[in-house]
This record gives structure tokens, sequence and C-alpha cells, in this order.
């Protein structure tokens, strides 16, 4: 399905209503890998707290599924940093599915994505940490 067709399904969904979607970007690597499920919640952003999964359209028209990291401004961030110019909010990641496992976000869960994400922030800075990551994803590494 094409992004533009996956924007449109989102569109017509009311507000509470969920539904499943696959990923394909790296930016939130470790957390969500290319390939796996999320089932988003559609919701506005005034359901957001900092800590949840977003799923927003960016400034350039792109759909991401990025971490709060603040509200009132709403910013999100990939998991290792990159901040988004979000156009609009679109819902709220409740569960990821990678093969036949699929995992609950609880939102009791969302200080510890936090944290996670702060301190993989703080070592990502290193170039020694960037290398060796690197090197572990080689193919044949």
């Amino acid at each position: 399905m094409e992004p533009a067709d996956v924007l449109r399904l989102l569109e017509a969904l009311p507000e509470g209503r969920a539904l499943w979607l696959t990923g394909l970007g790296r930016s939130m690597v470790p957390l969500l890998w290319p390939g796996d499920g999320v089932r988003v919640l559609r919701c506005g952003e005034g359901a957001l707290e900092a800590g949840d999964i977003a799923l927003v359209q960016r400034r350039d028209g792109r759909l991401s599924a990025h971490l709060v990291v603040r509200t009132g401004p709403l910013e999100t961030r990939a998991f290792l940093g990159a901040r988004d110019e979000v156009h609009r909010v679109l819902g709220r990641v409740t569960s990821v599915r990678r093969g036949r496992l699929q995992v609950p976000l609880p939102r009791a869960s969302r200080g510890v994505l936090l944290s996670v994400h702060r301190v993989l922030r703080g070592l990502w800075r290193h170039e020694r940490v960037r290398r060796v990551w690197r090197g572990l994803h080689r193919p044949g590494g």
C-alpha cells in the first residue's frame, strides 16, 4: 500500500479506532525494526504524553512512528535523536508485532521508553559506539 493510501485510510478512521500498519524505516531501531507491525490507535495531539510512540505526518509529507519526547509544543524524535517537523498527529502506537510475537505498549511503559531513549541518545554521540554498532550490523559481521 502506498503512503498516500495509508494516510487516506488513517484520515477516514474515527478517533478511538485502531489498525495495524507495517513499518519500513530504521529510525526507531533498536525498538522497532523494518517490517515490524504497529497497532495505531487513532487520536489527536491532546491524547499524547511524553514516552508515547506517535504516528505523525511530517511537514515533508512522510509518515513516521516516533517517540514523543515533549508535549506543549509537541516534539517527536527518531529513537537515536533526529527531531521531526510535525505537521499533524495521526495516532498512538499501542502494540508492536514482530513475526508471531505481539507486545503491547502500555502507557505505564512511557518512563522506561524515555529513559532508554535518553541513554542511547547519549551513547550515540560517541563515535566509538557508532562504529561498534555499524560493525555489528554489517552483512556477515
